[in-house]
C-alpha cells in the first residue's frame, strides 16, 4: 500500500478526531473565562508565571494552564491534519486547501489568545479592546471549526461542491453562516458581560440592565437576544428551504439544524433566567457550536448534491 493510500485511510479519523478535541479546548476556555482564571499564569505566554510547568499551582493557574496544555495538543492535531493532507492529495486539492486554511487559523487563534493575556484583557479587564478582541476571538473559533469540519467532510470522501445552477442558494448559504457568526460574537460578549457584572446579571430589571450608569458592556447584553432570535429564525428557514431540492443526508441535516435552533432558544432562556451559572454558559456555548458545526455540514451536502436548481428559460420571438 502506497503511502498516501495509507494517509487517505487514516486521515478522516485524524480530522474528525481533531475537531472534536478544539470543541473540548473551546467548552474549557469558556470555563477559563467564566471563572476568571485568565490570569491564572499572570501576564506570560506561553511560560506559566516564570516557568513553562506551574510548580505550587492555584486552582486558577491549573485552570489556564490546561486550558494552554489542550489548546497544545489540539495545534499539534491540526498540524497532522495538514501534514496528512499533503501526503495524501495533490496541490490545489480541496482538501488541501480546507487542511491550509486550518493551519492558518489556529495559529491566528493561538495569536488571538496570547494577545488576551499579553495585554492583560482578562479578568476584570473591560476595556474597550477587550470588547473588541473577544468576539473576534469567537468569530476566529467558528471559522477555525468550519475549516476544519471541510477538512474533514472532503477528507472523508465526500462529493466536492457542484455549483452550478446553485447560486441563489449559495448567497443565501453565505448570509446564514455570516448571521450565526455575528449570533457568535453578540453573545461573546454577553457571555463576558455575565463574568465580570455577575450582580447586574442577577439584579434583572431595566434600571439595572438600561440605566445611566450601567457599564456600556451590560447595556449591550440586550443585543444579544433579538440577533440570536432573528438570525436563528432565518438560519432555520434557509436549511429548510434550500433542503426542498437536496437529498434525503441534506434533508436530515437541514431538520438537525432547525432542531438545534429550537433547542438553542430554551438554553438561552435558561441561561438567562437562571442568571448564567457556569454550567449553563458552557451548555450555550457546547450548542452553539453543534448549531454552527451542523449548518456546515448542511451547506457541504447541499453542495455536493449532484443536481441543479431550475432556471427561467429564456424563450426567443
Amino acid at each position: 500500500m502506497s503511502l498516501p493510500t495509507r494517509a487517505r485511510r487514516v486521515f478522516p479519523y485524524v480530522a474528525w478526531g481533531t475537531l472534536g478535541l478544539n470543541v473540548l479546548v473551546i467548552l474549557w476556555g469558556a470555563v477559563v473565562r467564566a471563572t476568571g482564571s485568565g490570569d491564572g499564569c499572570g501576564a506570560n505566554w506561553p511560560k506559566c508565571g516564570q516557568q513553562l510547568i506551574p510548580a505550587s499551582p492555584t486552582i486558577e493557574t491549573l485552570i489556564e494552564f490546561s486550558h494552554r496544555a489542550s489548546s497544545l495538543l489540539a495545534g499539534l492535531g491540526v498540524a497532522a491534519v495538514f501534514f496528512l493532507a499533503l501526503r495524501a492529495w495533490p496541490k490545489r486539492h480541496l482538501v488541501r486547501r480546507a487542511a491550509t486554511t486550518s493551519g492558518v487559523l489556529i495559529v491566528i487563534e493561538a495569536l488571538l489568545g496570547a494577545s488576551l493575556v499579553l495585554f492583560g484583557w482578562v479578568d476584570d479587564d473591560v476595556s474597550a479592546a477587550r470588547m473588541i478582541m473577544v468576539p473576534l476571538h469567537l468569530v476566529n473559533t467558528f471559522m477555525l471549526l468550519g475549516s476544519l469540519a471541510v477538512t474533514a467532510w472532503w477528507g472523508s470522501g465526500f462529493a466536492p461542491p457542484h455549483t452550478e445552477g446553485k447560486d441563489r442558494s449559495i448567497r443565501w448559504l453565505w448570509v446564514g453562516g455570516i448571521a450565526l457568526l455575528i449570533l457568535g460574537g453578540t453573545g461573546a460578549l454577553n457571555a463576558l458581560a455575565d463574568t465580570i457584572f455577575p450582580a447586574n446579571a442577577a439584579a434583572g430589571g431595566a434600571a439595572g440592565e438600561f440605566g445611566a450608569t450601567a457599564p456600556l458592556l451590560v447595556r449591550l447584553r440586550v443585543i444579544h437576544p433579538i440577533v440570536a432570535v432573528v438570525g436563528g429564525l432565518l438560519v432555520g428557514w434557509i436549511a429548510a428551504d434550500t433542503a426542498k431540492r437536496g437529498s434525503m443526508r441534506t434533508k436530515r441535516l437541514a431538520s438537525t439544524v432547525s432542531i438545534v435552533v429550537l433547542v438553542q432558544f430554551f438554553v438561552g432562556m435558561a441561561n438567562v433566567l437562571l442568571f448564567a451559572p457556569l454550567a449553563m454558559q458552557v451548555t450555550h456555548l457546547f450548542f452553539a457550536d453543534v448549531l454552527w458545526l451542523s449548518f456546515v455540514a448542511f451547506a457541504l451536502s447541499w453542495l455536493g448534491d449532484p443536481i441543479r436548481v431550475r432556471t427561467r428559460k429564456t424563450v426567443s420571438a
